[in-house]
């Protein structure tokens, strides 16, 4: 397996321009770049990133400090949505096991209480069922959801 590249971000919460009705995100977030899936249907091997998509994998070392300060700044705005949890690659790659950013990432968000929505082609999602089930009964949904999901 090939090293990943580490980078330092300046922003890592993106607030979405309108929450789409499928994936529910006013929020997303992408603790890695690229992907070591491969998925012949996915959007990003026609991205700059090209078809070997595992040799250009970046971990954004600096995510989860500044995840921390911008959840903080959204809940005390009350500016509860759901996150997407990697909306451009999977949060679960191989690289994962290693970081564990994303392990670390839902334990901000439940801490600050909001939504998140993940796909994955991972098993390795099943370790923080712990986490994703206290996201579920603790996190605060936007308030145009009227405090319920339809």
């Amino acid at each position: 397996m090939l090293m990943p590249r580490e980078i330092e971000l300046k922003t890592i919460l993106n607030k979405t321009k309108r929450r789409d009705p499928w994936f529910l995100d006013d929020y997303t977030i992408n603790l890695y770049s690229s992907c070591s899936f491969n998925c012949l249907y996915c959007y990003i091997r026609g991205s700059k990133y090209g078809e070997n998509l595992e040799e250009s994998i970046s971990v954004k070392v600096n995510g989860i400090e500044l995840l921390e300060k911008q959840l903080y700044l959204r809940s005390k705005k009350q500016q509860y949505g759901f996150i997407v949890v990697s909306s451009a690659t999977d949060p679960y790659l191989k690289i994962e096991e290693q970081y564990q950013l994303t392990r670390q990432a839902l334990k901000l968000i439940a801490h600050y209480k909001f939504p998140v929505h993940i796909i994955t082609k991972s098993d390795l999602v099943i370790r923080d069922f712990d986490i994703l089930h206290e996201i579920d009964k603790t996190a605060i949904l936007p308030s145009d959801f009227g405090g319920k999901l339809q």
